[in-house]
């Protein structure tokens, strides 16, 4: 029987998208017709569950957060979206251990190369993935530059499909997700896609320990 595949979208740098691209990878698998449940853990957020065709779970403290986790073991196929909090380092060592898939959103900076950079040797499983990514054609090159040098810092733990900057990706944080944009729509499905595709090629190490 297949179990609940976890996905935790950490890192210690704020303002990166790491709930923005929670919300997609939810979303993307809900229109790919596979259960889908986001987790928030941060405590200085609001919960946001209207009009989102999955359920919303609120993880932000850690007792709840740990139930969540446990029920996570009896229950068949779906996902699980875990989105942290930024500079929570230890909080992100311990769900790393307990997801299939740890992934560390980052933006083409140098601030955020130096904190994925440290991310990703904190935790060696960890893989990257460029969020809200230019796409304005002369921004392009410098950006990709970000994710050759990480690349080649950390080869095979780089998603080199950035996730590109959507103006509508904003309904995803808003108070209810009624309808979402087709740009917003489309995007979620690439983003669940890429995902599940890392999720077969690196992701279950819980899931064959449980077999």
């Amino acid at each position: 029987m297949s179990r609940t595949k976890i996905v935790f979208f950490g890192g210690s740098k704020g303002g990166v998208g790491k709930s923005t691209t929670s919300h997609l990878a939810c979303l993307g698998a809900i229109l790919c017709n596979q259960a889908a449940a986001y987790v928030l853990t941060d405590p200085d957020r609001k919960i946001r569950d209207k009009g989102r065709p999955y359920d919303v779970l609120d993880g932000t403290n850690p007792k709840q957060l740990a139930e969540i986790l446990k029920a996570s073991q009896s229950t068949s196929d779906g996902w699980l979206i875990i989105d942290g909090g930024g500079n929570r380092p230890a909080f992100d060592s311990a769900i790393a251990e307990e997801a299939d898939l740890c992934i560390f959103s980052f933006r083409p900076s140098h601030e955020d190369m130096d904190t994925v950079c440290d991310d990703m040797n904190r935790i060696p499983n960890a893989l990257a993935w460029p969020t809200a990514w230019p796409t304005n054609l002369f921004a392009i090159p410098a950006a990709q530059s970000f994710i050759n040098r990480l690349s080649k810092k950390f080869p095979s733990r780089v998603i080199t499909k950035p996730i590109p900057f959507v103006n509508s990706a904003s309904d995803l944080l808003a108070e209810s997700l009624d309808s979402p944009s087709p740009p917003v729509r489309r995007l979620a499905r690439k983003v669940f896609m890429v995902m599940e595709q890392q999720f077969e090629r690196r992701g279950a190490r819980r899931i064959l320990r449980a077999g």
